[in-house]
Parts: structure tokens; C-alpha cells; sequence
């Protein structure tokens, strides 16, 4: 299938190689930015089908592009990042960014990147429409994460930015939302935690 792709990077040979591994994949860039600003305002004027955005950027950040495109139109969206060892605790949790990708991005890397994101922007949309944007309940994403997080600091003696990482490593290594991951650390607690099961 043939998306409609945005892509921002204020790295000129890093863009231009991306756009032709994108072209090679049958995918079109439609429209291509050299900053978050320019990110921005592409996104909410023409149709695109998915975001490639890379994370430091003059103007706004690739997080910050991010969340204000899904604020306007939500669409999956990828970061790029120069480092294979991101730390993926500052406030990530919050943005709606769907997968990563490591510079210099191989074509092999780049068609399962795609198909990730936007399986995890449908589950998050199902997710956000069946409950039609409301986490009342306690249970939504961000109330599991840090749940999650505090059961984690307990069992493996780390901090909260600790125990976050290793949330959001697992969720990458599973290829699994990070809500699903704190959902499963919760359910698994509770297993631990239940006097019937000792």
C-alpha cells in the first residue's frame, strides 16, 4: 500500500537518502521539512498518511512537531534519532509517537518501522474511540504507566526514570504499546500479590 508521507530533517543528505528509500518502498513523500515549525504547518495543509520526523530540529523538536500535528491531526508518526541508545524516559509516554527509527536508516529497517507505527496508531485509535477519549476510570494509559512504574522501582530497586526505561524497552522489544507492557506488569503484580496463589 502506498502512503502519503511527511518527512522532516534539517540533515539534507540524510533526507534526501530517506526520501528515495521511502520511494524504492512505493511510498511518496509529499511533503518535506527542514524544521519542526515547517513540520507543523505541512501536516495540517496537506493529506498525509503518516509522519517521519526527526527528533532534534530547529524551530520545534521532532516531539514537539509531534504533539502538536496529532493535537491537529492525529496520523502515526516515526521518530528518527541519531542514537541507538535514546533515552526514551523524557516524557515519551505523552507524545503520540508510534515507533523509531536509529540514523542511518537501512531499507530493511525502514518497511517493518512503517507497518509498526501504524499498527500501533490503530491500536490507539480503537483504544481512544471505544472510550471515546475519556481516562476517567483510572485505567488509561498513563495511570497504568505509572502504576506500572511503581511496581517495577519495588522489584528491580530502581528510580522512576529507571523503572520507565525498562517499561519502554520492552515495549520496543516486544514491538507492544507501552500501555499494553504496564497493563501486563499490573496483572502480573496482582498475581504476585494475591494470598489464594501462595
Amino acid at each position: 500500500m502506498s502512503l502519503r508521507i511527511l518527512l522532516a530533517d534539517d540533515e539534507s543528505l540524510n533526507a534526501l537518502a530517506l526520501r528515495a528509500q521511502l520511494e524504492v518502498l512505493g511510498h511518496l513523500v509529499v511533503g518535506s521539512a527542514n524544521d519542526g515549525l515547517e513540520a507543523v504547518e505541512l501536516a495540517l495543509s496537506i493529506p498525509i498518511d503518516l509522519a517521519i520526523l526527526d527528533i532534534q530540529m530547529p524551530g520545534l523538536s521532532g516531539i514537539e512537531a509531534a504533539m502538536e500535528i496529532s493535537r491537529h491531526k492525529p496520523i502515526p508518526i516515526i521518530l528518527l534519532t541519531g542514537y541507538s541508545n535514546y533515552d526514551l524516559s523524557d516524557g515519551l509516554d505523552a507524545a503520540p509517537i508510534f515507533n523509531f527509527l536509529t540514523k542511518p536508516v537501512s531499507l530493511e529497517d525502514l518497511s517493518p518501522a512503517i507497518a509498526i507505527a501504524r499498527s500501533r496508531f490503530q491500536e490507539w485509535k480503537e483504544y481512544h474511540d471505544e472510550r471515546g477519549g475519556d481516562d476517567s476510570d483510572g485505567l488509561g494509559d498513563r495511570a497504568a504507566i505509572e502504576r506500572a512504574k511503581t511496581l517495577v522501582m519495588e522489584a528491580r530497586g530502581v528510580s522512576a526514570a529507571g523503572a520507565h526505561r525498562i517499561l519502554k524497552r520492552e515495549s520496543l522489544d516486544r514491538n507492544e504499546p507501552l500501555g499494553t507492557i504496564a497493563r501486563n506488569v499490573l496483572i502480573a503484580g496482582h498475581l504476585l500479590r494475591d494470598p489464594r496463589y501462595s
